[in-house]
């Protein structure tokens, strides 16, 4: 009866070792999804990556498109921007984790050209 015990809470402890604590968001829309690929195509072709940066980039730029429009569909004004700023400086963080530290430094320089914080339209007021 012990060794099954044993057997079981080690299986379970293997199971669960290897879980994601928080799955990645993932909303399936092709817009997102066109959005994604555009931007980490211009992102690889400054920063040369490989194959398996590029798909972890991919990855982590669709969790924060994500994030960024739930921002954009609940809060406006000063306080969508300050949303905004933060989840770039978080953005920014997370990719340390994927890109060398010359991608990083191409990546820190480029990034406000290919993902603005904002664009506000001024024709318009």
């Amino acid at each position: 009866m012990k060794t099954i015990f044993l057997t079981l809470l080690f299986t379970l402890g293997l199971t669960l070792s290897h879980a994601q604590p928080y799955p990645p968001v993932r909303d399936g829309s092709s817009e997102i999804e066109a959005k994604t690929d555009k931007i980490a195509d211009t992102y690889d072709a400054k920063l040369a990556m490989t194959a398996k940066q590029k798909v972890l980039f991919k990855l982590k730029v669709e969790d924060y498109l994500i994030k960024r429009q739930n921002i954009e569909e609940k809060y406006d004004g000063r306080d969508e921007l300050n949303a905004l700023f933060n989840l770039q400086i978080q953005e920014t963080a997370d990719m340390n984790d994927i890109l060398t530290r010359i991608q990083m430094q191409v990546y820190k320089k480029v990034k406000p050209e290919i993902q603005p914080l904002k664009i506000i339209d001024t024709k318009t007021k």
